[in-house]
């Protein structure tokens, strides 16, 4: 069992190295200062160059590649570009979501694929076993991104029996309170309704 695990490790060491280089150049290769960015649009050349160099970016690509190897193996992730915060933190804060996410999806696809592969061994070339090839083949072929979207257009806003995705919700979900038509919320929150409706104007009359 030892050995087997040190095999795959050793396997696996050739892609690590690979995406650690291919992330370095991609990183290095996208458009743009990240100085400049980190600096604002009103920072001064000398600010945009102290950043530079305290961000390491004024020394030459094979050294900045020793210190990003060095920073990964010792978990400094550096700060994120849209948030400024330590990209460690982000990761926690954003982990319990995609665990549940993962967790979720997993329950979800086992419980719909067991029952639906067992009927169709049972059955073969029925309409079963041709439909479950189907959705297993689009599935595995179609863009997660694409399969989410068309999700939510048919559980969401089709037949309404998944809650608006804005992101997480509570463990006991309820829905928000029913909002009054429009027309009645434009003619209340009209100048002359509400002037009518203040205490004011109900021990005198008021003009609009």
């Amino acid at each position: 069992m030892g050995r087997l695990i040190g095999s795959r490790l050793v396997a696996a060491l050739p892609g690590v190295i690979g995406v650690v280089i291919v992330s370095f150049a991609l990183t290095r290769a996208l458009p743009g200062d990240p100085a400049a960015y980190f600096a604002g649009p009103a920072a001064t050349q000398q600010a945009i160059a102290e950043i530079r160099h305290s961000l390491g970016l004024d020394r030459s690509l094979p050294e900045q590649f020793v210190v990003y190897v060095e920073d990964l193996a010792h978990g400094r992730l550096g700060n994120s570009l849209s948030t400024g915060q330590p990209v460690i933190e982000e990761l926690l804060t954003r982990l319990p979501a995609s665990i549940e996410l993962t967790v979720l999806a997993l329950v979800l696809s086992v419980a719909i694929a067991v029952p639906l592969g067992i009927t169709a061994a049972q059955r073969p070339n029925s309409w079963i076993d041709h439909l479950c090839r189907i959705v297993s083949t689009a599935g595995v072929s179609l863009p997660t991104f694409f399969t989410g979207l068309l999700l939510v257009y048919v559980f969401y806003y089709l037949l309404g029996w998944a809650p608006a995705p804005l992101g997480r919700l509570d463990l006991v979900y309820s829905p928000p309170p029913p909002r009054a038509p429009a027309s009645i919320s434009s003619t209340a929150s009209s100048p002359a309704t509400a002037a009518r409706l203040s205490p004011h104007c109900a021990r005198s009359p008021c003009r609009p």
